[in-house]
């Protein structure tokens, strides 16, 4: 019989992406018996050296602030851990975290998409993770061509002791220019700003799109207009993160001592749930192909639909976002049936039908010229790497 192994999960359970990175690693758990997790529900650093006593064999650090005095405090123990938090940008432990660059990139991409030209980030102040989001989001906006700006919610700020929302939001809000799109680090700094308009009367989304971080269920439904959010793949952090811990109380070498992990999607909710091109033929004909994917949505109908010629919205089009309407319904279609084929266990022929095709052999080779796979292999790819992504280290 093996001997338990104790690990220890220090991180703010307040925080919704503590609890799922936690999810993540009582999974992993949950199929090796010997591992035992423990979490205390308000973990202070003071109350380190107590929590050791316990013999504990390993340590999961999920950004308990403030987290960067737990490597050292660790390392003098010699307690095999593992990191989570993405609080430093160097840390003497082995990690697990979010590709923050690629997360920012994830939210420059889904604005430009929509056809926004006007791009802030709005980020917390002296914290690696938000440095990459913004720096993530800045850079994809120039590779396509765009200057994105950004701010930062200093740490000191009185309102937000309060609740309320950062006086340096409302600075910023008052000089942009609608339509505008701000990407929020985090779903707090997203429901600041939501808060802020709401006091400064300006209309979300119609003036301005926010989208938000961590897809937190709660903060995304604290304020109206609910809050979109990138979905991170927290699951897998902590699965991966106690699989590297459960190698190291084996006194196993790791392959590697980094992982980055991407991103899983956006969730678009209302905030942001709008096209932000300045043309507002362009910007109705975006919204008759969300609004009608399922039915079947040409170029001929949506020309009928906005009462022009064919050659008209096709001028609009290119103009406004730099691509045809068919273009742009293939896209969408094409994003739907990804996401589709990812998250759900949906048959094929009904996604196509989701996603307006006449006959899933239309939407097979429709989709197989587009991402030059099947959907079928596709499904089988994605769910092989998220696997992948959970198991091997």
């Amino acid at each position: 019989m093996r001997k338990n192994k104790r690990v220890l999960f220090l991180g703010n359970l307040a925080v919704a992406y503590n609890r799922d990175v936690l999810r993540g690693a009582a999974d992993y758990a949950s199929r090796q018996p010997e591992i035992r997790v423990f979490f205390p529900d308000n973990f202070e650093i003071a109350d380190f050296p107590l929590l050791i006593r316990g013999h504990i064999h390993g340590v999961i650090t999920a950004g308990s602030p403030p987290s960067w005095e737990l490597p050292r405090l660790i390392a003098e123990k010699g307690i095999p851990a593992i990191d989570v938090s993405a609080e430093v940008p160097v840390s003497s432990l082995p990690r697990v975290v979010t590709d923050d660059f690629a997360v920012g990139r994830l939210a420059a991409d889904y604005f430009i998409d929509r056809g926004f030209r006007r791009l802030t980030y709005y980020g917390m102040e002296n914290r690696y993770w938000s440095d990459a989001r913004r720096d993530g989001f800045l850079a994809r906006a120039s590779e396509r061509g765009l200057t994105a700006h950004y701010f930062f919610k200093g740490e000191g700020e009185a309102e937000d002791r309060a609740g309320v929302y950062p006086s340096t939001a409302v600075r910023w809000l008052k000089k942009l220019v609608p339509p505008a799109a701000i990407y929020a680090g985090d779903d707090l700094l997203g429901i600041y700003l939501v808060e802020a308009c709401h006091r400064l009367k300006i209309k979300v989304p119609e003036s301005l799109a926010i989208l938000g971080t961590d897809n937190d269920d709660l903060y995304g439904q604290l304020r109206r207009p609910h809050l979109s959010s990138i979905a991170l793949d927290t699951h897998t952090i902590g699965f991966r993160g106690m699989d590297m811990l459960y190698q190291l109380m084996r006194r196993r070498k790791l392959k590697t001592t980094q992982l980055l992990i991407p991103p899983l999607r956006v969730v678009t909710r209302l905030s942001s749930d709008i096209f932000g091109v300045d043309d507002t033929l362009v910007r109705q004909g975006m919204a008759l192909i969300q609004q009608n994917l399922s039915k079947g949505v040409s170029v001929k109908w949506l020309a009928k639909q906005l009462g022009v010629s064919r050659p008209t919205l096709e001028r609009h089009f290119a103009a406004a976002i730099g691509r045809s309407p068919a273009t742009e319904i293939q896209r969408v279609q094409m994003e739907k049936a990804r996401n589709l084929l990812s998250d759900s266990d949906m048959p094929i022929a009904q996604i196509s039908e989701e996603t307006g095709y006449s006959s899933p052999r239309q939407f097979s080779t429709s989709f197989h010229t587009f991402y030059r796979n099947t959907p079928r292999d596709m499904r089988k790819l994605m769910r092989k790497e998220a696997e992948k992504n959970r198991t091997n280290t």
